[in-house]
């Protein structure tokens, strides 16, 4: 996983408020209306602030295959696990000014569970699960019924994100205002959208960092840019032929971001010396303590985990990545080009500007060639700083907050855990419609 590394009880669970945070907060299953015998495991923390007025936030993880509760844990959720598996407060947690749902998904992902059947492949699968959880979950909370909606996650949530906020885009053209979903912007980290753009034409960019880390030398690189042009070629026939679309994706990841290897630094954060060919190992123990806490029977039973999954709560699922694979290097920019023009959903897409696997060349490249009706204004826009408690924390490109790109400094691909002040408060910005 070459950027995020390598009975069932229908009893309506009681909001609690207590093991992970002091807001109330409900876990639990979303049994899926599309699919055979599909259930949704998802952790919902009200809001720190007006729960009863506060938007409502989907986060998804990425992968693919990881389980969005490593996120909820470590990253921009409520509460961390520390070393003797207690759980300490985030102040920084994205449920400061929303509601919050972390959920698992694919089907097989963290704690959901399907039939054999049930099995997900691409993004068409991932779009009509989320809009039918999304349906089901607001089933059991009506009162969150025309909050505004927004759909957040980080890297290869940016294949989830647009895909199933494009869904509720069209299924919303076609509803009854009782089912329609509010959906009012979108916000991706560090996330792989445009492959062709980021994964081959832009992949090799970093080799000119802010850290002034040397990652290759003169011979890697040109034998890396050779290899670059015949990268984009396959990612581009993978969009309309996808026979070809494992094989450009074995061949990207080893030929061209394979050049990155030999400098023995964490894929996800050049400032750090770290030779795991899994970048999620040079995080210490934070996902050994994150897996022993979800296990532990007392937290199984207080998350309501159904007895249905014997198996033990993983970070990761091998298998959805595998079965991902043809989906790895499609393309969905085309989705936020439809969600800008068509609509005014806000997009908001920022990258820690120490990341390898998702770099911020790629992504501010892809946002600037986006075709949509303020294409011209953005790729001229002035850049200006973002702004954090008075200090300069990363470089801001905007139209009227419609679109904007954050590059944001001293952050990895995990930007809210490098720099969780400057997350929550450009997230919380995001949904109030504040132009950052």
């Amino acid at each position: 996983m070459w950027w995020v590394h390598h009975h069932h009880n229908s009893a309506v669970p009681t909001l609690v408020n207590d093991i992970c945070d002091h807001t109330r907060n409900e876990a639990g299953y979303i049994k899926l209306s599309n699919k055979q015998d599909d259930h949704y495991f998802y952790w919902y923390f009200e809001s720190r602030k007006t729960p009863a007025t506060d938007p409502l936030v989907l986060w998804l993880s990425g992968g693919p295959g990881c389980s969005s509760l490593l996120t909820l844990l470590s990253e921009n959720g409520p509460c961390f696990v520390k070393e003797d598996l207690t759980t300490e407060i985030n102040p920084n947690s994205w449920n400061s000014e929303a509601n919050v749902i972390w959920l698992d998904q694919p089907t097989g992902v963290g704690y959901s569970y399907g039939a054999p059947e049930d099995a997900d492949r691409d993004e068409k699968d991932v779009q009509e699960n989320i809009y039918a959880f999304l349906m089901g979950f607001l089933d059991k909370h009506p009162e969150l019924e025309n909050r505004p909606l927004f759909i957040t996650g980080e890297s290869y949530a940016g294949h989830y994100v647009p895909a199933a906020a494009h869904k509720i885009w069209r299924e919303n053209k076609k509803a009854t205002d009782k089912q329609r979903l509010n959906l009012k912007g979108i916000a991706i980290g560090n996330g792989l959208t445009s492959t062709v753009v980021q994964q081959s034409e832009h992949a090799l960019d970093m080799v000119d960092n802010a850290y002034g880390v040397k990652l290759m030398d003169e011979e890697t690189l040109t034998k890396a840019k050779v290899a670059e042009l015949e990268c984009t070629a396959m990612v581009e026939a993978c969009q309309t032929n996808a026979s070809v679309c494992t094989d450009a994706g074995d061949f990207c990841e080893l030929d061209v971001m394979g050049a990155y290897i030999a400098a023995g630094r964490n894929m996800m954060d050049i400032r750090q010396k770290c030779a795991e060919l899994d970048p999620i190992n040079c995080y210490g123990d934070m996902v050994q303590r994150i897996t022993a806490f979800l296990n532990s029977d007392e937290v199984r039973s207080y998350l309501n985990v159904s007895e249905v999954h014997p198996a033990p709560w993983q970070s990761a699922s091998a298998e959805v990545e595998a079965n991902f694979e043809a989906d790895l290097m499609k393309t969905f920019e085309q989705d936020v080009a439809d969600l800008l023009s068509n609509d005014s959903v806000r997009v908001l897409i920022y990258h820690g500007d120490a990341d390898l696997v998702c770099n911020w060349y790629g992504g501010l490249a892809w946002t600037q060639q986006l075709e949509w009706e303020n294409q011209q204004q953005f790729k001229t826009a002035s850049e200006h700083d973002l702004l954090v408690d008075g200090a300069a924390a990363g470089t801001v490109w905007t139209v009227d907050g419609l679109l904007t790109f954050v590059r944001v400094k001293n952050a990895g691909h995990m930007a809210a855990m490098d720099q969780p002040r400057v997350g929550v408060e450009m997230i919380n910005k995001f949904l109030r419609n504040e132009v950052l």
